[in-house]
């Protein structure tokens, strides 16, 4: 694994930074201040923020420089069919390769470290170990193509998810992870499908404007 450069280093900065809720959906991001808190040059964090950009984290608007994503109910729900997807194509294809359980000791790996990540009062490590679980999942289909697509999106679920943490209990969540696993294993390519199907359906009955709104309030 190559080491992370700065820029990528300041990138992953800023998304944790909103998984945690320190940057909310439409927020001005100050490249300035971003430098300062990271105790690096600016060089690095402008470059962060055109990367981002280009993955649709952050917008340029004209005269009014970088924002975080806006984040709405109805674009989660799009976001989430895509991503449930590609998802499920990838597991119909790791019960395809017949990886068994052995072959799956990465992603009960990181379905432990999530579990474990729950323990802590860092969201956006939660948000992390969370998207190493289902990464690792698009990564063991053996698609590379799936996998980048699904890469692609992550870091747009990190600013979803972190605003979604404490919405429903850890056990459930981590429960829902190793049945996930389970299905994988007796090669149940329906019951995978329809416990990951069950497992991201959270999002259908959660207000986003609402829940943006109210940390708006809480931080004024």
């Amino acid at each position: 694994m190559q080491p992370r450069t700065m820029v990528e280093q300041a990138a992953e900065a800023v998304v944790a930074a909103a998984a945690r809720g320190a940057f909310l959906p439409g927020d001005r991001l100050v490249e300035a201040e971003i430098a300062r808190d990271l105790g690096i040059s600016r060089v690095p964090v402008r470059e962060a923020l055109r990367l981002l950009e280009s993955q649709g984290i952050v917008a340029s608007t004209p005269y009014k420089g970088m924002r975080l994503m806006q984040v709405t109910s109805r674009g989660v729900a799009e976001l989430s069919r895509v991503r449930a997807a590609l998802e499920a194509l990838a597991l119909r294809e790791i019960i395809a390769a017949e990886l068994g359980r052995d072959g799956l000791d990465l992603a009960r790996r990181a379905a432990d470290m999530h579990e474990r990540a729950l323990s802590h009062a860092d969201p956006a490590a939660v948000v992390a170990a969370d998207v190493a679980f289902h990464g690792e999942l698009c990564r063991l289909s053996g698609n590379a193509a799936l996998h980048a697509l699904w890469m692609g999106l992550a870091r747009q679920l990190c600013v979803v998810w972190g605003l979604g943490q404490g919405v429903r209990e850890s056990a459930t969540i981590v429960a829902e992870h190793h049945a996930l696993l389970d299905r994988l294993v007796e090669g149940d390519a329906v019951g995978a499908v329809a416990s990951l199907e069950s497992h991201i359906a959270w999002h259908e009955s959660f207000d986003f404007e609402a829940a943006i709104e109210a940390r708006r309030r809480k931080r004024r």
